[in-house]
């Protein structure tokens, strides 16, 4: 069966990019978008874990995890600009099993969620004849392994965590090549090029947008 995610986040962007991350985990995931929604989809829905914004419409993820709390032990990660030491420790007295600050590594916040809902390390995507499994870091197309090299591997996890998000040339250096690099965005485009070009009948899923940079989609 599969686990259940809840994200509880009011800012539009931040909810979709956290839904395109997750959806790669072969999780199932409900949207709240204020804290009333949140309740009313979590007593329905029965998430094993939820993602709880604080600064929410209507209720806030304080109000939220009280009342989960009263009926309920489901996992709660809070996820808040709020960084003073006084709040994660109000978090973590009102129930909340861990917390953690925006802005966060979706690496680490990723890895809290697959250690929380016990998620079969062995992810893979999955397109048609294309696969590529994130442990191993093994791409094969049409049943032939793909060998990639380190940033060409970089690229492509972050083209499919990134799935349906258009990804500027900056941010894609800034990804891959850290933020202290002396490479301008022409280098991106000679990386995308060779990725495309390593994946085969499948290079279409690498789409440029024109004056931004690329996004990875399946249609």
């Amino acid at each position: 069966m599969m686990k259940k995610l809840l994200i509880v986040e009011d800012e539009k962007e931040m909810a979709l990019s956290l839904e395109s991350h997750f959806s790669v985990l072969d999780v199932e995931i409900r949207i709240a978008a204020d804290g009333e929604e949140a309740l009313e989809i979590f007593h329905s829905y029965q998430p094993d874990l939820i993602l709880l914004d604080i600064n929410l419409p209507k209720k806030n993820g304080w109000e939220v995890c009280e009342s989960i709390r009263k009926c309920s032990d489901v996992n709660i990660i809070m996820m808040t600009a709020r960084d003073s030491e006084l709040d994660e420790i109000h978090g973590l007295e009102i129930g909340a099993d861990d917390y953690i600050i925006k802005p966060f590594s979706m690496n680490v916040l990723i890895t809290k969620v697959k250690k929380v809902l016990k998620l079969n390390p062995q992810t893979i995507y999955r397109y048609k004849e294309l696969h590529y499994c994130f442990k191993d870091t093994i791409l094969k197309v049409e049943g032939e392994r793909i060998d990639l090299s380190s940033r060409e591997k970089d690229l492509l996890e972050y083209f499919i965590k990134n799935k349906n998000t258009p990804l500027s040339r900056s941010n894609i250096l800034l990804e891959i090549w850290g933020i202290e690099n002396d490479f301008d965005e022409r280098a991106s485009d000679t990386l995308v090029k060779r990725l495309r070009k390593k994946l085969k009948n499948y290079d279409f899923l690498i789409g440029t947008v024109r004056g931004v940079g690329y996004i990875f989609e399946e249609n």
